[in-house]
C-alpha cells in the first residue's frame, strides 16, 4: 500500500459496543496525533457514537446501529443508518481503516469505496464463519498465557501508516449539560459535593455474567453503614427496572435509582462518584476512562485481552462471578478509597 502522500481523507470503521470503544481509545487519539491536518470520520455503533464525539479524536462521527439485539430496527438508530450510508456514498476516502472485522464494517467499506484500505481482511468468508474456524482453531492448539490486550491491538492496526501511542489508556472528558442534569439529580436528593458517593452498576449485557442483585444489596447496605457513603445505583437500557429494585431493598435515603440510556450520562454520573463498584462491562471501562477508581467484577482468574485499563482500579477474580465474596469486594473498595485520598492529600 501507498502511504505517500498522506492521506488527508479518512475513514475509520469501528463498530463495537462501549467496552471495545473505550479499548479503541488510544489508537484513535495516537491517529488524531499522527494526522492533525487530515479529516477523520469514524463510523460508530449509535450507541457509542456520543462517546467518540466527547474524545474529540474525530472531524466526523457517522452512528450505525449494529445487527446485535437489533439495534438498526430502532427508530433513532434506523434514521441515522440511513444518514450514515447516505454520508458514505459521497464521501471519497482516501484511505479507510478497519479497526473491528464484523458484518457492519463490511458492508460500510464495501459503500464506501476508499481508495486505500487499511487492515482488509485476507479471505471471502463471513465474518460470523470466520469467528467459528477461529475458536475451533483456538481449541486444537495449546493455550498460552501471553495475549495482546485490545488497546494495543487496535494501536498494532495502525503501524503502517507510523502512528505511535500518545496516551496509555482510555481518557474521556464529560459533558457539560450531561453534567448539569446529574448535578441537578443528586441536588434533589440533598447530596453534596464532597460527601463520599459510591456508585454501583449491576448490569451488562446478555452475554456476559453478572454478580448477583443480593449481593449488590448488601455491598451497598454495608458501604452506607460502615462508610457513611450514599449509593447511587445506575443501570442503562438494557436494564429498566434493575436499579429502582436494588434501591428498594436498601435503607431509606441510602440511596437513589439512576437509568438513563445515554451514555453520556452515565458518564457524567461515574464521574461524580468517589469510586464504581461494577461487573466486567462497558460501564467499567466508562468508570475507568473518567479517572474514577474502579472495582471490576471479573469472572476471570488472569488477566484477560478486554481488562479494564486505568491508573486506579483492581479486577476482583475469580473463575466465575459467583464466587466472587462480598468480602472480597468490600475489602477491595476500601483499599482503593484509602489510595484515592492519600493521593488527593499528596497532590496539596
Amino acid at each position: 500500500m501507498s502511504l505517500t502522500p498522506a492521506p488527508q481523507n479518512l475513514l475509520v470503521v469501528h463498530i463495537a459496543g462501549i467496552s471495545q470503544t473505550m479499548l479503541a481509545l488510544p489508537a484513535l487519539h495516537a491517529l488524531r496525533a499522527h494526522l492533525p491536518q487530515a479529516h477523520i470520520t469514524v463510523a460508530s455503533s449509535s450507541t457509542a457514537a456520543e462517546l467518540i464525539e466527547l474524545a474529540h479524536v474525530a472531524n466526523t462521527v457517522l452512528p450505525v446501529g449494529r445487527l446485535r439485539r437489533a439495534e438498526w430496527l430502532r427508530p433513532r438508530a434506523a434514521w441515522n443508518s440511513r444518514a450514515t450510508l447516505r454520508e458514505l456514498r459521497m464521501g471519497y476516502y482516501d484511505l479507510a481503516i478497519e479497526l473491528t472485522n464484523n458484518t457492519e464494517a463490511g458492508a460500510l467499506l464495501y459503500l464506501a469505496e476508499p481508495r486505500e484500505h487499511l487492515g482488509k481482511r485476507r479471505n471471502r468468508l463471513s465474518h460470523g464463519l470466520s469467528i467459528v474456524l477461529e475458536r475451533v482453531a483456538q481449541k486444537l492448539v495449546a493455550p498460552t498465557s501471553s495475549f495482546t490486550h485490545d488497546a494495543m491491538r487496535y494501536l498494532q492496526k495502525l503501524d503502517p501508516l507510523g502512528v505511535r501511542p500518545t496516551i496509555a489508556e482510555p481518557q474521556l472528558t464529560t459533558d457539560r449539560t450531561a453534567d448539569e442534569r446529574v448535578e441537578k439529580l443528586l441536588q434533589r436528593y440533598a447530596i453534596a459535593s464532597g460527601e463520599l458517593l459510591i456508585g454501583l452498576h449491576a448490569g451488562a449485557s446478555k452475554a456476559k455474567p453478572r454478580w448477583a442483585e443480593e449481593h449488590f444489596v448488601h455491598l451497598a447496605a454495608r458501604m452506607h453503614h460502615e462508610l457513611d457513603a450514599r449509593i447511587v445505583v445506575a443501570a442503562g437500557a438494557q436494564e429498566r427496572g434493575l436499579a429502582r429494585q436494588i434501591v428498594r431493598q436498601l435503607p431509606l435515603k441510602s440511596a437513589i435509582a439512576f437509568e438513563s440510556a445515554k451514555p453520556i450520562e452515565t458518564l457524567s454520573l461515574l464521574a461524580r462518584c468517589s469510586l464504581v463498584v461494577a461487573n466486567h462491562s462497558g460501564p467499567a471501562h466508562l468508570a475507568a476512562a473518567a479517572g474514577v477508581p474502579v472495582v471490576v467484577l471479573s469472572p476471570h482468574t488472569t488477566a484477560t485481552s478486554q481488562d479494564v485499563l486505568g491508573k486506579a482500579n483492581v479486577h476482583v477474580r475469580a473463575p466465575h462471578v459467583s464466587l466472587i465474596t462480598e468480602d472480597a469486594v468490600y475489602d477491595a473498595a476500601c483499599q482503593m478509597l484509602k489510595s484515592s485520598r492519600a493521593a488527593r492529600l499528596s497532590a496539596r
